[in-house]
């Protein structure tokens, strides 16, 4: 049991070495996944899930004021 235990620890290890490796051993920057300091994600269009409902928010907000009398017209 201790044996397995053991195995499984070296492989978690090289796994999170492995993976880590550029970050580690070469010194790059970690890459930014966040939106909205992605230059490359920006230039494709995207943009953050909070802007986005934020923009949503005064739109709605700003047309909420207006109201139509069907009966008026």
């Amino acid at each position: 049991m201790v044996q397995v235990f053991l195995i499984a620890v070296v492989f978690v290890g090289l796994a999170v070495i492995g993976l880590g490796i550029n970050i580690f051993f070469r010194k790059k920057k970690f890459p930014d996944t966040e939106v909205g300091k992605n230059n490359d994600m920006r230039t494709l269009g995207l943009s953050c899930a909070r802007c986005d409902e934020m923009k949503k928010f005064r739109q709605r907000k700003r047309f909420s004021k207006i109201s139509l009398d069907i009966g008026k017209l």
